[in-house]
């Protein structure tokens, strides 16, 4: 690096480093996800506005193990002790409400004659927004809250299959030997998963003692935080070597941890503040750093709403019609507007569309002006709804 891009690549970290620290400060009091507070920031000091941030040297590596930490914890949010008590009562609901709302993004998406890539983004979920909402209003372990994870959760899965799918597709042209074979990769990670499932789950009856050093909170070496990167980075590699999406696999890999190791205690605290205290920031103001302002503000505003609305009722009429036994229509309506809010898997989404050739630069600055636009409005609805009468009264 010479010396220019040197200090250039030095003055772009500190500034990473302050809006890292400074933009959660400013949007708590003004109830705004720090998420979209680091987008705006990036934008702001990005190559369209005041052009302060350069995305050279190590900036863009650091955005990605952000964005991979961000998918494993993800994975390590799933309660599978809480699916496990749920049982078909709760599960099979759920399930039916996820594959309606697929089916209906491909209707919307048809009927609008809008690209048919475009089908991920409505129907995209992501649990992120949701969690951090349901949890600022103590409503995460009320059954509002509990259904409205495991629907997230089944979604968020299944979007990242359909993401994995779709990417293998377009690479391997059509319905090509190259696709199945990414299929079969695809089977292959699945079966590696499960082998290492048992082993994991085998290992940790058979030496309870030894592992439970990966629960300490107090251990100098942090040996379950290593060992939960060292896991996320092999089913990374692993899903990058056969040609699947990396964040599968890191996903998978905090599914993995969070399945085997129930009781996570201050483990899943040291993953949340690892990544959040910085590589995730850094992955969503690198995100602003490369959206097209200009290009966005030439969009559609009219596009924007109809997206918008076909968001929330690719949501609403599924979570309506299978709804579990006892669930009132007001708590169904809570969490179509909390699962409205897929910032994560929109910017996912939106970069995987463009680097696939299914949308242009326009188009990519509109799901990001998309993904800011639902993280605000959405979540505030939500609040508005669950201080209703209807529901304040109980925990969910």
């Amino acid at each position: 690096m010479t010396e220019p891009d040197s200090a250039l690549f030095t003055r772009s970290l500190v500034l990473i480093s302050m809006g890292a620290f400074a933009i959660p400060l400013m949007c708590r009091p003004l109830r705004v996800p720090a998420a979209v507070g680091e987008i705006a920031f990036g934008i702001l000091v990005g190559p369209y506005v005041l052009n302060w941030v350069s995305l050279g040297g190590f900036i863009p590596v650091l955005a990605e193990v952000g964005f991979f930490l961000l998918m494993f914890l993800a994975g390590l949010e799933l309660d599978f002790s809480e699916l496990e008590r749920s049982g078909r009562k709760k599960l099979v609901p759920a399930t039916l409400a996820v594959l309606a709302m697929f089916a209906m993004a491909v209707g919307v998406t048809l009927l609008m004659g809008w690209p048919v890539f475009l089908f991920m983004v409505v129907g995209a979920m992501s649990i992120g927004v949701s969690l951090v909402l349901l949890n600022e209003l103590g409503l995460t372990r009320g059954p509002l809250g509990q259904q409205a994870l495991l629907v997230g959760s089944l979604g968020e899965f299944g979007c990242l299959l359909i993401a994995t799918g779709t990417n293998a597709y377009a690479r391997s042209g059509g319905l090509s030997s190259g696709f199945f074979l990414a299929l079969l990769a695809l089977v292959a990670v699945f079966v590696l998963a499960y082998l290492w499932l048992v082993v994991l789950r085998t290992l940790v009856w058979w030496r309870a003692e030894s592992f439970a050093r990966l629960m300490e909170t107090h251990d100098s070496s942090e040996i379950g935080v290593r060992a939960g990167l060292a896991l996320m980075f092999i089913f990374v590699a692993v899903a990058s070597m056969l040609g699947l999406e990396p964040i599968l696999g890191a996903f998978l890999a905090g599914a993995l941890f969070s399945f085997s190791f129930r009781h996570k205690g201050p483990l899943e605290v040291k993953f949340t503040s690892l990544g959040n205290g910085f590589f995730i920031p850094v992955f969503f103001i690198t995100v602003g750093l490369r959206f097209n302002l200009p290009l966005a503000l030439e969009g559609e505003m009219l596009q924007l709403a109809q997206l918008l609305l076909a968001l929330l009722l690719v949501r609403l009429v599924p979570i309506l019609v299978f709804r579990p036994s006892g669930q009132s229509w007001q708590t169904s309506v809570a969490i179509a507007l909390n699962l409205s809010a897929p910032l994560t898997l929109l910017v996912l989404f939106a970069n995987l569309g463009l680097s696939m050739g299914e949308i242009d630069e326009g188009m990519h600055a509109s799901i990001i002006m998309l993904a800011v636009v639902t993280s605000i409005l959405f979540p505030f609805l939500f609040k508005a709804w669950v201080r209703r009468p209807e529901l304040s009264p109980r925990p969910d």
